[in-house]
């Protein structure tokens, strides 16, 4: 576990820590899009409650929720049609 994180930090540690904050929240959504899983739900079981515990506080403090879920019909339907005309070719 602690190897495959070093690595994806190596890979995109850098380009993480640039984002903005609504880049930020775009990400989660899309976790949780293509995971079926919260982003706290997946914090949770890969590193145990108290981690979740400690990033959900984290995330609160810049206004952000690893709690919510993905809808892809209703707030997320923006999100949701660009990703679908990127996997089209379309964009």
């Amino acid at each position: 576990m602690k190897q495959a994180e070093k690595e994806l930090w190596d890979r995109y540690g850098d380009e993480l820590k640039k984002m903005t904050m609504t880049q930020g929240l775009i990400l989660i959504k899309l976790i949780d899009r293509q995971t079926g899983s919260t982003s706290y739900e997946l914090v949770h079981e890969l590193r145990g409650s108290f981690t979740a515990f400690i990033f959900q506080s984290l995330a609160r403090l810049f206004h952000l929720n690893l709690k919510k879920q993905y809808n892809d019909a209703g707030e997320d339907q923006e999100i949701e049609d660009i990703v679908l005309l990127i996997e089209q070719g379309d964009i």
